[in-house]
């Protein structure tokens, strides 16, 4: 699960959105909005106010100081500073509600932003050491979260680090935009702001803060008795290690809290939770399936908890291992073995939540990662931190998706309702798409029940514990849709010309062309990167381009938000998927040729500099992109730019060894070989056939295959999928076998059309689940009876993922949270796979046409 996303699920709406914490201007902390002293200049964005004296003039970067402060504090300590920075010319900057600051030292903030209230920017080192003691002074008893990445000032909330003043971006070695700062050569390198203070090494410690180091060092953790071995998890709220137990030699588990920070929805924190797992352990102590706890104690301000280490896999770990549906690599024959295993284990989880319940303890947080499986079958629970006096009646504070209980389900009921999901998920683990609609948990049932030979019970005992109820013959027959039953069809060739309209109208339905920052609902990227709400990824350009490639007529109104919206874009990236370039080519087949090679223009005028080599952001997008209007309008120029685009592609230099390299079609180098491939069919110089060839081999190892049979489970080219994986890059590979035979090639696809079989995924679109399978299996398919039964299972799970509304169907976007209608993750990458497939019109993905025929063809 992506942590990132469940900031972004307003309460209330079907789909994605601005961060549910964005704050509006009624909740900025009242200095947000006061009055300005003359001669200054406040500046608002959605998280910070700024506020600068005219005739102050910064440097770029240099040692600045960051004040931490909690809820309870946060305006008093702001005035503080106010009252401090204003009189000096001072700048500063501050997090501009209290909406914001909680979000930031929340559970699941970033670690690296934790705790920074305000950030003041003093003019160089003789002012730092000025403000730090006499505004320190000023502080001094203030409390707020420790700030990992910064040197804490003496006692009180002030911290100090060494970073960029005005902000600078770059890539890294990955290829994602970071904060940059100056090195001596002037060269930008990434900002690092890791959980340590480690200024840049060319960077000398002033003088003022020699005694705060060495408070630092001296503060090590003298007679504490553990030793950290592993670090196994990371959260804002502190750290779990294996850890040595230095009296006797024994391994335990050591779990960490900072205090004030790792904020839950009760704004209790990261300390308050260890006290309660304390307390749960405490009271079921010589239970077999808790684990015992050892020693609790406060080392340099973090707070420790040693209990024993349990050695065996996480439940989930066992049901990917175990499960014949979730485990493609099994036979189907596994079915019943696996069904009466994890009806035996289910039974002992029950048997031990009902002796927790007899101790008086509601475990608050049951899903499959917080139970341990051991070797002789027995269960462990582990994580008690969300755990409450069963007497208590607490409503639920932490829960994973999938398993939170309904609000009104208090002490026990919590536990129990995790009891009916968690029965649903060692089948079948979705549980997350249940809450959409008592269909949905009709839906699952079924499916669980007519692949597993399950207790006759099975529903029962789910609907018991869910409590929710089966829904009586009358209910069914007067509102189907609203109960069980099909949620919709299995799409095939018969009846996808009407399923096609559906879907279409559910996307038009969604769309929102009174907005500026988005037209159609999609992924949080949207919100995330620069023209997020327009690229062809996760934007309009792709919704609207898919909808004209698949034969619905695009309103005008709805091509003219696009344009303009692409006009206001600040600092738009040039790229396929995530840029200009894909813009262009959508509005292009919009009917727009006059204003797509405006656009194409515009995108190859920006600096190249840092983008990367591959098709959704890199050189080998925009040269498709290119290569497109070179083919459609003649341009003779057009071409020789793309073939000078191909040259230095082949002429950069190899990869370095820190770069981490993402084998497939969107940034792997398999995007580099299609377009090198079709660069080639245009030119037919063999030298671009070579270079696709050496493409693809690149990315082949990157994807951990090995012609020597050689196949480990977790090597990257298992993973099917169109943007990371097998999926795109088979495609890739299916193409370049038209032109150059390779048995070693060729044995790759064959692999890679299995590993296309999987019988369960977590997602339905296009780039990271179900519906970029199915084009890509399509795409690849050899003719064999095989490959058209995965297609057809392929075809038969996507309804697995969809949500029947007034408007059309709509389908879940990633880690199935909210709704989505783009092309990289939503109905529109599913439209557009399933029109590949069942259409007859040859639709596929840009510059990969689909190839017409049934799923059913026998001929390759």
């Amino acid at each position: 699960m992506d942590i990132r996303y469940l900031e972004y699920c307003p309460p209330g709406s079907p789909f994605y959105d601005v961060p549910a914490t964005a704050p509006s201007d009624a909740d900025d902390f009242p200095t947000a909005r006061a009055t300005l002293a003359p001669g200054w200049t406040r500046t608002v964005n959605s998280h910070w106010v700024s506020l600068a004296p005219d005739n102050g003039a910064l440097p770029a970067q240099g040692w600045k100081i960051h004040v931490s402060a909690t809820l309870d504090n946060a305006e008093r300590v702001l005035d503080v500073v106010r009252q401090y920075c204003g009189p000096r010319d001072i700048a500063f900057k501050f997090i501009r509600s209290p909406k914001t600051l909680r979000q930031r030292n929340s559970k699941y903030g970033d670690r690296s932003a934790s705790g920074k209230f305000i950030a003041i920017y003093p003019s160089g080192e003789e002012q730092l050491a000025t403000v730090l003691s006499e505004l320190g002074e000023l502080l001094d008893g203030e409390q707020g979260p420790y700030i990992l990445s910064d040197l804490r000032w003496r006692s009180g909330p002030l911290f100090v680090r060494y970073g960029g003043f005005a902000l600078r971006t770059g890539r890294d070695a990955s290829g994602r935009e970071v904060y940059c700062i100056e090195d001596p050569e002037g060269n930008l390198v990434p900002d690092v702001r890791g959980p340590g203070f480690r200024p840049p090494e060319w960077v000398e410690l002033p003088a003022c803060l020699e005694e705060a180091l060495a408070a630092r060092d001296a503060g090590t953790l003298d007679g504490f008795p553990f030793r950290a071995t592993k670090a196994l998890h990371f959260s804002n709220g502190g750290g779990v290690y294996q850890a040595t137990d230095t009296r006797d030699g024994s391994t335990v588990l050591l779990k960490e809290a900072r205090p004030l920070a790792g904020l839950d929805d009760t704004d209790a924190d990261a300390v308050t939770r260890l006290e309660r797992e304390r307390w749960a352990l405490d009271r079921l102590a010589g239970l077999t399936c808790v684990p015992a706890l050892y020693d609790y104690r406060v080392g340099r301000e973090h707070y420790f908890l040693a209990r024993e280490f349990v050695d065996g896999p996480a439940l989930i770990h066992e049901v990917h291992r175990r499960n014949p549906l979730v485990n493609a690599d099994l036979p189907e024959t596994e079915y019943a073995s696996y069904a009466a295993w994890a009806t035996g284990l289910l039974d002992r989880v029950e048997q031990a939540v009902e002796a927790m319940h007899g101790r008086g303890v509601v475990f608050g947080d049951l899903h499959p990662n917080n139970i341990l499986v051991n070797s002789d079958g027995t269960v462990r629970f582990i994580d008690f931190e969300a755990s409450s006096e069963a007497g208590d009646e607490c409503r639920q504070v932490i829960a994973a998706p999938g398993f939170r209980a309904p609000e009104n389900y208090t002490g026990t009921a919590v536990d129990r309702y995790a009891l009916g999901c968690l029965r649903l998920a060692v089948f079948l683990p979705l549980t997350v798409v249940m809450t959409w609609s008592p269909a949905k948990l009709g839906q699952l049932i079924d499916l669980v029940t007519e692949r597993f030979p399950v207790p006759a019970d099975f529903e029962a005992l789910v609907r018991r514990y869910l409590g929710v109820p089966a829904p009586t013959e009358s209910a069914r027959s007067a509102a189907p849709d609203d109960h069980d039953g099909p949620v919709w069809p299995m799409p095939d060739a018969g009846n996808w010309p009407a399923l096609r309209t559906e879907l279409a109208d559910g996307i038009l339905s969604t769309a929102t062309p009174d907005r500026d920052d988005r037209l159609f609902p999609g992924d949080i990227e949207q919100f995330r990167t620069p023209g997020g709400g327009v690229n062809l990824a996760t934007g309009a350009a792709g919704v609207l381009w898919t909808l004209a490639e698949t034969g619905t007529p695009v309103p005008p109104e709805l091509i003219d938000w696009l344009t303009r919206a692409t006009g206001r874009l600040a600092d738009p990236r040039p790229g396929l998927y995530d840029g200009l370039g894909g813009v262009a080519l959508a509005l292009d087949r919009l009917g727009q040729p006059g204003q797509a090679r405006e656009l194409l223009d515009r995108a190859l005028a920006l600096p190249r500099d840092d983008i990367g080599e591959g098709l959704s952001g890199g050189l080998a997008g925009l040269g498709l992109a290119l290569l497109h209007f070179a083919r459609t309008t003649g341009d003779a120029a057009l071409l020789d730019q793309c073939l000078r685009m191909a040259d230095d592609l082949t002429g950069r230099s190899s990869r370095q060894q820190d770069d981490a390299p993402r084998p497939g079609l969107l940034r792997g180098s398999a995007g580099v070989a299609l377009f090198l491939l079709r660069l080639y069919e245009e030119t037919s110089d063999p030298k671009l056939l070579h270079q696709a060839v050496e493409a693809v081999r690149t990315d082949l190892t990157d994807a951990g295959w090995r012609p020597d049979g050689d196949r480990p489970d977790e090597a990257p080219w298992r993973a099917p999928l169109i943007a990371f994986g097998s999926g795109g890059l088979g495609m890739v590979l299916h193409e370049l076998l038209r032109h150059h035979h390779d048995p070693e090639l060729a044995a790759a696809l064959e692999a890679f059309r299995g590993a296309a079989g999987q019988r369960f995924m977590l997602h339905s679109g296009l780039y990271h689940g179900r519906a970029g399978v199915t084009l890509a299996l399509h795409h690849m398919r050899d003719g064999s009876q095989g490959t058209a039964h995965s297609v057809r299972q392929h075809l038969a799970g996507l309804g697995w993922h969809v949500i029947p509304r007034d408007g059309g169907p709509l389908f879940l976007g990633d880690h199935n949270l909210r709704l989505s209608t783009d092309l990289a993750t939503g109905s529109a990458g599913v439209l557009l796979a399933l029109d590949s497939v069942l259409g007859t019109t040859g639709t596929g993905l840009p510059f990969l046409p689909g190839r017409t025929g049934s799923p059913d063809d026998t001929a390759a």
